[in-house]
């Protein structure tokens, strides 16, 4: 009997929890014990849910080996007897991995990110610098969503590729799903599903202004924007500059845009949405849930899912950054085809989505026979050794790193200053010019000699 041990650092809306609860669910009908051990969040009762165990444990972004909480990780995976370990993110491998190593439990390392995070951690938490390479090099298989995240770490951590297994994030067809699809009719509800946050807020902007182009087409259509985050003022702020109303409150007539908030029932709104306009994890449910998809981007539109595009557009876990990027007219264009190849489209969608992205096929597990043979405890002592020359260097790095913003700030505002001052001196400069022609013009004027003639009669009488 396999019991699996799925680790987070919290159990929060996001793609890597919803990826999580789908194992549970893969997992458990393969009737595998499945344990979720992370902190508390709004997905927290549904590992219970769905047949999986939750274990509170909080993993913080910090820069120390927790010897309690390693202690707590240990007691867990002895008192479940678990047989191998999926580390989801890279908060808990301060406590999980180093727990892994000293019972001999192997583990999956995943890197969820399209892009490179590592470096976030190794230069705001030096101890990553030393934990990083064991981590990688130690795991049974490196899980990552597209090859290109491969290279983030192979090189720099001297891993051999063939410990590397891409698995597209996959999805449990039997609970996303939609017995009453939309075929047909005019677009009235557009949903959007995102964290609000500054490494979203493009592909959110990109929605609103397909949103307000929508709305020349079908003038009753609504936008529900699900999820929050630290960057809702700068939404509310676009949302004014495009003329377009918001609220919380779905029954007001007069409001375009709604804000739902955290949700953990996705599905609830899929079935009722006309159309999905977002990136990542989300384009997949919609696609689940036989609702058309616009990847909006990182970096621009890049339009209707399609068979002609699903495939590349799952290479990339439909974040997009492998398509081409179109303008708002050519995504409307498409989305207006919705009204006679709606069913076509989202039905053919959904049949290339079962058959590679099903993840009762695809999560893989370790073999019974694998276990990890590690010296431990000369791992804490070169730890202990290294950990603080290796923040003593950080600090100084860090200290001449802020020293050089610092004095090219002070250059860009010198730089600035010093273009006021020239665009100042040749306005003036202009405007001399100008009043010099001016005055030149009325001094050889018919009428300035006029003038002379008669101030030179009176100055004689």
């Amino acid at each position: 009997m396999k019991n699996i041990l799925l680790c987070d650092n919290a159990m929060v809306i996001g793609g890597v929890e919803t990826v999580i609860l789908n194992q549970i669910t893969a997992f458990t009908k393969k009737g595998y014990n499945v344990y979720v051990v992370a902190g508390k969040g709004i997905y927290s009762d549904k590992v219970e849910e769905l047949g999986g165990h939750f274990i509170e444990c909080e993993f913080p972004e910090e820069n120390d080996i927790n010897t309690d909480r390693i202690n707590k990780i240990v007691e867990i995976i002895k008192d479940k007897q678990i047989t191998e370990i999926h580390i989801h993110k890279y908060q808990c491998i301060l406590s999980v991995m180093p727990a892994a190593l000293i019972t001999g439990v192997p583990y999956f390392a995943y890197d969820h990110g399209i892009k490179d995070t590592s470096k976030y951690y190794t230069w705001n938490f030096p101890i990553y610098k030393i934990m990083f390479p064991i981590y990688f090099r130690n795991a049974y298989k490196i899980i990552t969503i597209t090859s290109k995240t491969i290279e983030n770490t192979k090189n720099e951590y001297n891993v051999p590729k063939e410990k590397y297994k891409v698995i597209h994030n996959g999805i449990d067809f039997d609970i996303y799903k939609n017995d009453k699809p939309k075929y047909e009719g005019e677009i009235n509800k557009v949903l959007v599903v995102s964290r609000i946050t500054e490494e979203k807020i493009n592909s959110i902007f990109e929605a609103v202004d397909i949103f307000k182009r929508i709305l020349e087409n079908y003038p009753k259509a609504k936008l529900e924007i699900i999820g929050d985050g630290s960057e809702k003022n700068r939404v509310e702020e676009y949302l004014k500059n495009n003329e377009l109303e918001y609220g919380c409150e779905l029954n007001r007539k007069d409001t375009n845009v709604y804000f739902l908030g955290e949700q953990n029932d996705i599905m609830k709104y899929l079935k009722e949405a006309d159309l999905l306009l977002g990136v990542d994890r989300c384009v997949l449910e919609s696609i689940a849930m036989k609702v058309p998809a616009v990847i909006t981007g990182y970096n621009g539109i890049k339009g209707l899912v399609t068979k002609e595009n699903i495939d590349l557009a799952i290479e990339e876990n439909f974040s997009g950054n492998n398509m081409n990027t179109i303008s708002v007219d050519n995504c409307l264009t498409q989305i207006i085809k919705l009204a006679t190849k709606r069913k076509e489209i989202v039905e053919k969608n959904y049949e290339i989505a079962i058959e590679k992205l099903d993840c009762n096929k695809n999560y893989i597990n370790i073999p019974d026979d694998v276990y990890i043979k590690f010296d431990w405890i000369n791992l804490f002592k070169g730890i202990k050794k290294n950990t603080d020359l290796i923040e003593k260097q950080s600090k100084d790095i860090k200290g001449k790193y802020e020293w050089i913003q610092k004095i090219e700030k002070e250059n860009k505002e010198l730089y600035e200053r010093n273009n006021e001052i020239d665009d100042a001196k040749e306005k003036l400069q202009e405007e001399n010019k100008n009043l010099k022609k001016e005055l030149n013009d009325i001094y050889n004027s018919k009428r300035w000699r006029y003038t002379e003639k008669i101030s030179k009669f009176f100055h004689k009488k």
